[in-house]
């Protein structure tokens, strides 16, 4: 008796957040993604391994990365070049799943019907899509942690030396990790409220996320010259003029992309200084990366604020 009361006294959000967690660890879609990736990372962790173990004295390179619009100064320890490596896979992986999971999270329970059959007892639409997001949440969160588990135990399997410093900055790289996946999450989620049929909100989702990490960059190449007008002949003080305009409108258009707000966060962490020949201090990452940080964290709850309103408002018959 005392254990059906505590049953029915446990908090909707959670059971209905321990069901999707269930459902979606075992979907199709959520096995074939997490294979790719570790398979992907596999590959490259091969390709680079010699480099790895027979890395010197870590030192501050540039790393260029323009297809998501940003350049760095990276503190090379080996944990950091294998977090890079990481997170170019991460950066369209992740969104993919992010979308994939959210893309039919609502829709395909009103297709399916099972949305009035969950409806029908206590329990509220704000809890249904709370509890959802929650456990899918916690699924993303749960894979980052096993993949950052996965990653340091490749290097001391590689014999490679790990220092504390390295570790606390990957720990900080995966938490950004997952909140860069949960704002794809959190667009597939408001797809799924504004589309009926699941199918083409998780063809919009996937396309979405594949166009914003492999496309957008290309997009931005090629539209920002033309929105700076012609190019001045190289060396005058009119192509400087140009070429300072030309960033700022690539800046501009990179500032709508989740993918740049992911990849410079990344890099902020692991950023180094050329004087010392070590890492920036957090502090100075943090003041960096702050706009990077506040930009996503928008880009979380503004899909999320307008799924949760169409989801409570809308005629689910």
């Amino acid at each position: 008796m005392a254990h059906e009361e505590g049953r029915q006294e446990m908090n909707p959000v959670w059971n209905i957040a321990l069901k999707e967690l269930y459902v979606s660890v075992k979907s199709r879609r959520f096995i074939v993604i997490v294979a790719l990736y570790f398979i992907i990372f596999g590959l490259a962790v091969y390709a680079i391994k010699d480099y790895l173990v027979q890395m010197g004295v870590p030192s501050v390179d540039s790393n260029e990365l323009s297809l998501w619009g940003v350049s760095a100064e990276i503190y090379t320890t080996p944990l950091a070049m294998l977090f890079t490596v990481n997170m170019m896979i991460i950066t369209v992986l992740g969104a993919v799943l992010g979308a994939a999971l959210g893309a039919d999270a609502i829709n395909r329970e009103v297709e399916n019907g099972t949305i009035r059959v969950l409806l029908g007892h206590p329990v509220y639409r704000d809890e249904v899509i709370n509890g959802k997001f929650l456990g899918m949440g916690s699924l993303i969160t749960a894979t980052y942690l096993v993949s950052y588990v996965v990653m340091v135990a490749v290097m001391l399997l590689l014999g490679i030396p790990l220092d504390g410093e390295s570790l606390l900055r990957g720990f900080l790289a995966i938490l950004i990790t997952v909140l860069y996946t949960l704002v794809f999450l959190s667009l597939g989620i408001l797809l799924s409220t504004l589309s009926k049929k699941p199918e083409t909100s998780m063809l919009a989702g996937v396309g979405l996320a594949i166009f914003l990490t492999v496309f957008y960059g290309i997009v931005v190449s090629i539209v920002a010259p033309k929105l700076t007008g012609p190019e001045p002949p190289l060396g005058t003080s009119a192509y400087q003029i140009w070429a300072e305009d030309l960033h700022v409108w690539m800046n501009r258009l990179h500032s709508i992309n989740p993918a740049h707000h992911y990849v410079q966060l990344v890099s902020y962490i692991f950023a180094g200084d050329e004087f010392f020949n070590y890492y920036l201090p957090l502090g100075d990452s943090f003041t960096y990366g702050f706009n990077s940080l506040a930009a996503l964290l928008v880009m979380l709850l503004l899909p999320f604020a307008l799924a949760y309103a169409r989801f409570l408002t809308s005629d689910l018959n």
